[in-house]
C-alpha cells in the first residue's frame, strides 16, 4: 500500500473513532450533583435581573420563590386536567404544570410518555432566578377546562396565573394550552420589577442509548435560525483523539438577546415550547443539565427558562401578558402551524428541504399501506428507480475504466519515476478514449444527500416509534436480536454490510489495488453510522443495495461499449 493509501485508510479510521467519541453515550461524572443549587446560579451578569433599587416613586417588586432546594413551607397539592391528548397534572409549588402525561403515546414501562418527569421545576413557574420557584406556594382552582394558580406577596404585588387546556384535538393536535400571567399592584404606589424567568420545564433521554444530541435546548429570535444546545455543550471540551482539553465543564448556559421569540427542551420525539404571544418577545435564555439516574437510564436531562424583561405596574392597575405551551410530540407539520419557526426544533440541517420531501413522502405511502416499513420501502424503490438510467450510465462507463485499465498500468509504470508526466499521459488517455473517470461516482454523489436526509428524518421522526416490521420492535431504534458477550447484535446493519460487499464485488473493477482496498472500509463506515441508530436507516440502505445488485445483474449481461478512440482534429491548411 502506498503513502497515499495509507492516508486514506487513516483517515477512515479516524472518521470512525470520531464518529463513536461524538455521538457515543457518555457516562455520568462522580461529582456530578442530582439537583441544582441556588448558590450555583449567577447572581450578577447577563443573563440575570434579579431584583432592581427602590426608584423615586416606585419600589422594588421582587417575586419571592423560595429555594429549589429548600423545605416547602405547605404541603405539596396536585391537581389533574385531562385534556383531549394529555393529562396535566398541576403543583400548587410553583404553579405550573408539575407533569405532562402524554396519553396517546405508551413509554417502555408500560405507562405514558411524560414530560418534565425528572424536572426540578414546574412547566410555567417565575422567580426572578433561574431555576428556582418550585417551593413557593400558589392557591390553586379549576374554572372549567382551566386551572388559576394565584400568589399574594408582601408588598402588594398579587400573582395570577391561567392555564387554559386545548378544547379539541384540531388546535395543535391537542397539545397547546394557553398562559396567561397577571401582575396586579394592591400597593398605593407603583411597582416596578426588572423582570422574571419562565420556566420551560426539563426533557430527559427516553433509551439508555439515546444519541446526547437528542437531549437538547433550542430558542430562536423571531424570524431568525434556531440556536440549538446539546447536553454536550456542558460537558467538558476535548480535542477527539488527543484528549486536550478545549473548555472546562460549563454549568450553565446563558444568552441575552432581543426578541426572543420561544425556547425549548427536547428529547429524542418530544418538545416543550414557550412562546410569548401578542407582540411580546422575552430578551434572554437559561438552560443546564442534571443528571438522570433510574434503572433503565443513566444519562443527563436539560432543564431551561426564558426571561422576560422588565416592567411597572400602577397602584390599583394590572399588567397581563400571554403565552403558549406545547408539550408533545415532535410532529413537523403541528410545530410549523404554531408559527415563528418552531419547526426548527427537528433540526434536519441545511439538508432541509431533502428530509422535508422523504418525511412528506413517507408519510403518504404510510397513509396507502399502513406500515411504515413497507412505506419506506416503496420510497426507496422509487428513487432507486429514477436513479436507474444515472446508474446505467456510470456502470457502463466503470466498465469501459475497467478495459482501458492494462493501458493505465503501462503508463503508471512507464513514469513511476515522473508522477507529473504519468498525470498528464494518463488524462490524454481518458481524453482520447472520451471516459469521464468519476462518472462512475455520480450515483454515489447524488445518493449521499438522499442518505443525510433519510439520517436526519428517521432520527427524530416519532412517526416511527413503536413501529414494527418483522422481527424489528421498534423501527425509530436499534435492531437488537440478542446479546453476545454483552454487546447488541443488530442484524440490519450487518446484512447492509452484507449486501455493500456483494454489491462492491460486482461492481467493474478500477482503480488500482490501494483505491480498492480503500473502498473496502465503506462497509464498516455505514456500519458505524447505523448499527446503534434507527433501524429503518439500515432498512433503507440494505433495500437500496438489493436493488443496486439486481441492477448489476440485469445490466451485466449486455456487452459493454468499448471504449472509441476519438480520431484527432485535422488543421486545415492555409
Amino acid at each position: 500500500m502506498d503513502r497515499k493509501g495509507i492516508v486514506a485508510v487513516v483517515i477512515a479510521i479516524a472518521v470512525l473513532l470520531v464518529w463513536q467519541v461524538k455521538f457515543a453515550p457518555k457516562a455520568l461524572p462522580p461529582s456530578a450533583s442530582a439537583t441544582p443549587t441556588p448558590s450555583a446560579s449567577p447572581s450578577t451578569g447577563p443573563g440575570v435581573p434579579g431584583a432592581v433599587a427602590s426608584t423615586t416613586g416606585a419600589a422594588s417588586a421582587t417575586l419571592t420563590t423560595g429555594s429549589a432546594s429548600a423545605a416547602p413551607s405547605v404541603p405539596e397539592k396536585i391537581t389533574t386536567l385531562t385534556g383531549p391528548a394529555a393529562r396535566y397534572h398541576f403543583t400548587n409549588l410553583g404553579g405550573g404544570i408539575a407533569q405532562a402525561e402524554l396519553t396517546g403515546y405508551p413509554a417502555e414501562s408500560g405507562s405514558n410518555v411524560t414530560l418534565n418527569q425528572f424536572g426540578t421545576v414546574p412547566i410555567g413557574a417565575i422567580s426572578d432566578q433561574a431555576g428556582e420557584g418550585t417551593n413557593a406556594p400558589y392557591i390553586i382552582s379549576q374554572e372549567g377546562n382551566s386551572l388559576v394558580a394565584v400568589r399574594d406577596q408582601a408588598g402588594g404585588l398579587s400573582i395570577s396565573k391561567k392555564f387554559t387546556l386545548p378544547a379539541s384535538l384540531e388546535d395543535a393536535h391537542g397539545y397547546r394550552v394557553a398562559l396567561e400571567v397577571t401582575f396586579t399592584n394592591h400597593a398605593t404606589t407603583p411597582l416596578k420589577s426588572a423582570g422574571y424567568y419562565l420556566q420551560v420545564g426539563s426533557a430527559n433521554p427516553i433509551h439508555q442509548r439515546d444519541q446526547p444530541r437528542y437531549t437538547a435546548f433550542d430558542w430562536a429570535v423571531q424570524g431568525a435560525k434556531a440556536t440549538h444546545n446539546d447536553v454536550s455543550y456542558f460537558a467538558e471540551g476535548k480535542v477527539p483523539l488527543i484528549g486536550i482539553q478545549t473548555h472546562p465543564e460549563r454549568p450553565f448556559y446563558t444568552m441575552d438577546a432581543d426578541k426572543i421569540g420561544w425556547d425549548s427542551v427536547n428529547s429524542q420525539f418530544f418538545t416543550t415550547v414557550i412562546a410569548p404571544q401578542n407582540g411580546a418577545t422575552a430578551n434572554g435564555v437559561w438552560a443546564h443539565r442534571f443528571p438522570v439516574k433510574t434503572d433503565a437510564l443513566d444519562s443527563f436531562g436539560v432543564e431551561g427558562a426564558l426571561r422576560m424583561p422588565g416592567f411597572t405596574v400602577a397602584p390599583g392597575q394590572s399588567v397581563t401578558q400571554t403565552f403558549e405551551i406545547y408539550a408533545g410530540p415532535k410532529i413537523y407539520a403541528v410545530l410549523k402551524s404554531l408559527g415563528d419557526g418552531q419547526e426548527r426544533i427537528l433540526n434536519f440541517g441545511m439538508l432541509t428541504p431533502v428530509s422535508l420531501f422523504l418525511l412528506n413522502s413517507m408519510n403518504w405511502l404510510h397513509s396507502i399501506t399502513g406500515s411504515y416499513a413497507i412505506a419506506i420501502i416503496i420510497l426507496t424503490l422509487c428513487i432507486r428507480g429514477a436513479l436507474w438510467p444515472l446508474q446505467n450510465k456510470a456502470t457502463a462507463s466503470m466498465r469501459q475504466m475497467q478495459e482501458l485499465q492494462p493501458r493505465m498500468n503501462e503508463l503508471k509504470e512507464k513514469f513511476k519515476d515522473d508522477p507529473t508526466r504519468m498525470n498528464t499521459e494518463v488524462m490524454k488517455l481518458y481524453k482520447e478514449y472520451n471516459v469521464n473517470p468519476l462518472s462512475g461516482c455520480l450515483p454515489m454523489v447524488v445518493q449521499l444527500p438522499i442518505f443525510w436526509g433519510f439520517y436526519q428524518v428517521l432520527g427524530t421522526a416519532v412517526e416511527l416509534r413503536n413501529s414494527k416490521f418483522l422481527w424489528v420492535h421498534d423501527l425509530s431504534q436499534p435492531d437488537t436480536l440478542f446479546h453476545l458477550a454483552g454487546y447488541p447484535v443488530n442484524v440490519l446493519p450487518l446484512c447492509m454490510a452484507v449486501s455493500m460487499l456483494v454489491q462492491m464485488q460486482l461492481n467493474p473493477k478500477t482503480g488500482d489495488q490501494t483505491q480498492q482496498r480503500m473502498f473496502m472500509f465503506m462497509p464498516l463506515i455505514f456500519v458505524a453510522f447505523c448499527y446503534n441508530y434507527a433501524s429503518a436507516l439500515a432498512l433503507y440502505w440494505t433495500v437500496q443495495n438489493v436493488f443496486s445488485i439486481v441492477q448489476l445483474y440485469v445490466t451485466k449481461k449486455r456487452t459493454a461499449p468499448a471504449p472509441l478512440k476519438i480520431a484527432p482534429t485535422k488543421r486545415r491548411s492555409r
